[in-house]
């Protein structure tokens, strides 16, 4: 099966069967692992690192939000971390 628009849609719409799903305009596909700059990798806490200092990278700077595994202090490294970073920053952007 391919990554496209149509069956993203039919995804979500089986995992959330109660949810009227629009048909989305565009995908877009990431392969990290396949990145020279990135390679699948992830955040992880130096010695010495805080979590304030994650915090930091959270901040808001100019019109610009940030989010990911690398900014969440309390599920750093995880998909849950990014993911909920990107709740946190899509409410400071409608705030």
């Amino acid at each position: 099966m391919g990554f496209t628009a149509a069956n993203q849609a039919e995804q979500l719409k089986r995992c959330y069967p109660h949810c009227a799903i629009p048909q989305p305009s565009d995908v877009l596909l990431t392969r990290w692992s396949q990145d020279p700059f990135a390679y699948g990798r992830y955040s992880f806490p130096a010695m010495g690192s805080t979590p304030t200092m994650r915090a930091d990278l959270a901040q808001r700077w100019h019109s610009m939000v940030f989010a990911g595994e690398a900014v969440s202090t309390s599920f750093p490294a995880t998909l849950q971390g990014a993911y909920l970073s990107g709740i946190q920053a899509a409410k400071a952007m409608l705030a």
